[in-house]
């Protein structure tokens, strides 16, 4: 902590008072050291009410118990290791948040503040491109920001950079309203810089903290491992898009899939078409997207710029330019072929962003989230530059109906958030030729914790039924636009899981949803994960061959695990998958049973494998009586057969 940034929160309550209402960006843009300085002047002084009202609050991971935590010390170390952590993640975990401090957000991590009930009452439901006028109507007093700078002709330009968010929008519409906001700036040099609407107006900022000894890189966000079920889910999307067009892509596995899928179309469209052909080919690829390469390319405008999209541009996807009076960019000058709201990905995504050329870097639009996620300001404009519109995103279950259920439990309890996703779904249904495709998993679990993704109903639905367009699974496609409900239920049942059909049958039938003589035609009868297995298996692995002289050469992976990378190595990654195990063999009687036996013989300490474990976890050498629990139970990890 600098005293520049003490001095900075002295002159923020000198200006504001002891109530505030501070507003800071999502991700990587928030200025930790600045939130942590008011935070903790307020926990200092109970006569401070303090509301923090922000989104996707990111921190380096812990362990819930030692294994856990064993487990993920030494990752942290390497790859957050200059992150400075947020103070009030740690209270919000403990529901030891002060009673005069408030943590509101429109947006959480997923899964990370289930069971918590401080966190689980101050969410805040609103869409994306509403969030800055909520959080301006609750009374915004005060403005923190994350700022890239870089040297210009007269000085430094300072830059939103990679997350500009909500920001111009807090900035706007306070002025509209003859407000305005304290407003402080914490330079790092780390971020990425952007120009175009990026760059921050003089006078935006009442104090700016330039310190290079609080200067960090942005937050890492490692990318997941994809299954061959992702797989499946993202060659099938990827049929969907149209040279030409226009894509939106949201994060996660399914994303990352949809995203390589993209990249291996127009690379090796040969392999690509292959194993569309493997899955059984949609009809609807022709009519709504396509399967060549693409030659007149696409346009970006996603409120998340990702790694994965990213890499579309650097292979060459990603070059259909559209031009804007407002980013300087006209049909006979420069214009831009991405535009995002904010950039999050894993530290080599931001190296590159660093790199760019400045020819490359103007071909970035970084802008307010509401200018990207909504298109009625100026509509003949986007609707020309946004032609052919994909808006790809995730969903937890589907309604046999087509409605979508993608941030909140039965119970009510909220996974995670709306974010921008009905923003890009509504678009798609204003944009004369725009589409929304949500992705899903058709199941989860296995054996007695098996449950279907697709399900007759649900208690709440984040898109309505009346907004459905088009829901993809791994066993298909299903385009419910404009279709009744007994054609939504047909197509609903077409791509569920196999083990869950007969039910879903059955519910539509007693709905009275379904003509009682219709029956699930066979080709939809193997919707297994052995059929994909059998599709794609061999994409997913390496293939050694050899020469006549006997040197054998390795081919990657047609589908690889992790196609875009990861800050993981493939060692972590193993033995994380294995602690899984260990977690989900105790919450089963038969589990329990497998568990016992793998460590009646566990593996040996000696196999190379293990024995990296074992030192990566500090149990190489135990020390107590518990550390030697603890070895044997890794080491029974290695021979625990699955209890799915």
């Amino acid at each position: 902590m600098t005293q520049a940034i003490e001095d900075a929160v002295t002159a923020m309550l000198a200006r504001v008072g002891k109530t505030l209402v501070v507003g800071a960006p999502l991700g990587i843009g928030k200025p930790n050291e600045v939130i942590n300085a008011i935070y903790r002047r307020a926990k200092r002084d109970p006569s401070i009410r303090l509301e923090l009202a922000t989104a996707l609050s990111l921190a380096p991971p812990r362990g819930k118990e030692e294994l856990e935590e064993r487990f993920l010390a030494p990752i942290r170390e390497r790859v957050w290791g200059d992150y400075p952590r947020l103070d009030y993640i740690d209270d919000q975990e403990a529901d030891a948040v002060p009673d005069n401090i408030r943590i509101v957000e429109f947006y959480v991590r997923s899964g990370s503040i289930l069971g918590h009930p401080t966190a689980q009452r101050h969410v805040m439901s609103a869409n994306y491109t509403h969030a800055a006028r909520d959080i301006v109507a609750r009374g915004l007093n005060v403005m923190v920001q994350a700022l890239a700078v870089r040297e210009g002709p007269s000085g430094p330009v300072y830059s939103y950079g990679p997350n500009p968010d909500v920001t111009p929008e807090l900035v706007s519409r306070l002025a509209a309203s003859g407000k305005r906001a304290f407003a402080i700036g914490l330079v790092n040099r780390k971020l990425p810089w952007f120009g175009h609407r990026a760059i921050v107006p003089q006078g935006t900022f009442d104090v700016l903290v330039d310190d290079p000894a609080l200067d960090h890189e942005p937050f890492s966000v490692p990318h997941e491992p994809v299954s061959i079920a992702d797989y499946a889910i993202g060659l099938h999307a990827s049929s969907l898009v149209r040279d030409g067009g226009t894509l939106q892509v949201g994060i996660g596995a399914l994303g990352d899939a949809a995203c390589h899928a993209l990249r291996l179309r127009h690379a090796d469209n040969g392999a690509y078409r292959a194993l569309l052909d493997a899955l059984g080919p949609s009809a609807l690829a022709a009519g709504i997207g396509g399967t060549g390469p693409f030659d007149e390319g696409l346009y970006v405008a996603s409120e998340l710029l990702s790694n994965p999209l990213f890499s579309l541009h650097e292979a060459g996807i990603v070059k259909r330019k559209v031009y804007d009076p407002e980013t300087g960019g006209d049909a006979s000058g420069a214009g831009t072929t991405m535009q995002g709201a904010f950039f999050v990905g894993p530290r080599d995504f931001y190296e590159r962003l660093r790199a760019l050329p400045d020819s490359e870097r103007a071909l970035v639009d970084m802008a307010s989230v509401a200018e990207v996620n909504r298109i009625f300001q100026a509509y003949d404009v986007e609707r020309n530059q946004r032609r052919h519109a994909r808006f790809v995103n995730v969903c937890m279950k589907a309604t046999l109906f087509g409605a979508a259920v993608s941030d909140q439990l039965a119970d009510g309890q909220v996974v995670s958030g709306v974010g921008g996703q009905h923003d890009f779904v509504t678009m798609a249904h204003q944009l004369p030729d725009g589409r929304s495709v949500l992705l899903f998993r058709a199941s989860r679990g296995g054996g007695r914790a098996f449950q279907s993704n697709v399900v007759l109903e649900y208690p709440h639905a984040t898109i309505a039924r009346h907004l459905r367009d088009v829901f993809v699974s791994e066993y298909g496609i299903a385009d419910l636009r404009g279709k009744t409900d007994e054609e939504c239920a047909k197509a609903m049942i077409a791509i569920a899981d196999s083990r869950s059909q007969d039910e879903l049958l059955k519910a539509a039938r007693r709905a009275k949803k379904l003509d009682p003589r219709w029956e699930i035609p066979a080709q939809f009868r193997d919707n297994t994960p052995e059929r994909l297995s059998r599709a794609l298996g061999d994409a997913t692995r390496a293939r050694e061959t050899k020469s006549a002289t006997g040197e054998t050469t390795s081919t990657p992976a047609v589908l690889p695990r992790l196609p875009f990378g990861c800050d993981l190595t493939e060692a972590e990654l193993d033995l994380g998958a294995k602690l899984k195990k260990i977690g989900a063999a105790r919450s089963s009687p038969r589990g329990a049973l497998e568990l016992a036996r793998a460590l009646a013989m566990p593996a040996p300490a000696d196999d190379p494998k293990v024995a990296a474990a074992l030192k990566h976890l500090g149990l190489h050498a135990p020390t107590s009586a518990k550390e030697v629990v603890l070895a044997r139970l890794v080491r029974a990890a290695f021979v625990l057969r699955s209890t799915g």
